[in-house]
């Protein structure tokens, strides 16, 4: 429905969540969660081509039925899932779904793991992945210095949430079926402690200076080759004139260069379905 509302502008994004509050809460084991991704992934994807949801799987099973209102405009080339660990990249490559990188891990994993994605799915598709789409909690101000100290008061506070709803530190992630990367991440907040680990991920974030911003976005399309950003300017219980400071700021002189530069192919290249009043008339 909000695809037809928006005249085919949606772009769809999946996702397999990493909190464990998440699945007790839904009597669910968080050890099933890849194979239950995947399996509803498919029938969704499916379903989003056929306009027919139907599957029989271990732990999706749906009887056909119709979507209403009918999908009119494939969703392949404008669906995204984020993929943190490199074992859920090969995943999307399987789904032929692009992928939506959230800043978290060093860069240069991020490069390698890209790389092997796009293979990947080159190999399993026949046709090159979509170009991805990256994310990034944004602090933009006149001063460098300012920018620094409210980005970690304010995305290091948002990180801190992070660890607190998802417990990367708890002791069940240490030998999480499903979530074997996490279980470094866990070791390493042992090692290097909450504070430590806040900094890092503040530090690969946007922020800074207009022309600081302006330069980290495109330092990050270089490293990702990404066809578009999602900037994230209200987090952590960030005040409502600061965030709309921060928002009109990036877009009075931020966003009109970044207008002005080709990040390659549009993201969505989704073609109509046909209609199937013509396939049935043939």
């Amino acid at each position: 429905m909000l695809d037809h509302l928006s005249g085919g502008r949606m772009i769809l994004g999946l996702g397999r969540g990493a909190g464990k509050v998440e699945f007790d809460g839904f009597r669910l084991d968080m050890g099933d969660s890849r194979e239950m991704f995947v399996e509803y992934g498919e029938a969704l994807l499916t379903g989003l081509e056929s306009g027919v949801m139907a599957y029989d799987g271990k732990h999706y099973r749906q009887p056909p039925t119709p979507i209403r209102p009918a999908p009119f405009k494939s969703f392949r080339g404008r669906t995204y899932a984020a993929a943190v660990s490199p074992e859920s990249a090969r995943i999307m490559a399987r789904l032929g779904v692009g992928l939506l990188i959230i800043p978290q891990k060093p860069w240069r994993e991020v490069e390698k793991e890209l790389a092997e994605y796009n293979t990947l799915y080159r190999e399993i598709n026949g046709m090159p992945a979509p170009q991805p789409i990256s994310a990034g909690w944004i602090f933009v101000d006149p001063s460098a210095e300012r920018a620094r100290d409210m980005a970690m008061k304010y995305i290091g506070g948002y990180y801190r949430t992070v660890l607190d709803h998802y417990q990367f530190a708890g002791e069940h992630m240490k030998n999480q079926r499903g979530y074997e990367y996490y279980a470094k991440m866990n070791e390493k907040l042992a090692v290097y402690g909450d504070q430590k680990a806040i900094e890092f991920f503040a530090d690969l974030q946007v922020y800074g200076t207009p022309e600081q911003v302006y330069d980290k976005i495109m330092t990050i399309h270089r490293q990702t080759n990404n066809a578009g950003f999602v900037g994230v300017f209200s987090y952590a219980g960030m005040v409502h004139q600061e965030a709309a400071r921060n928002m009109r700021l990036f877009a009075a002189s931020v966003m009109p260069e970044l207008k002005t530069f080709d990040a390659g192919a549009a993201i969505d290249r989704a073609q109509p379905l046909p209609d199937p009043r013509h396939a049935a008339a043939a």
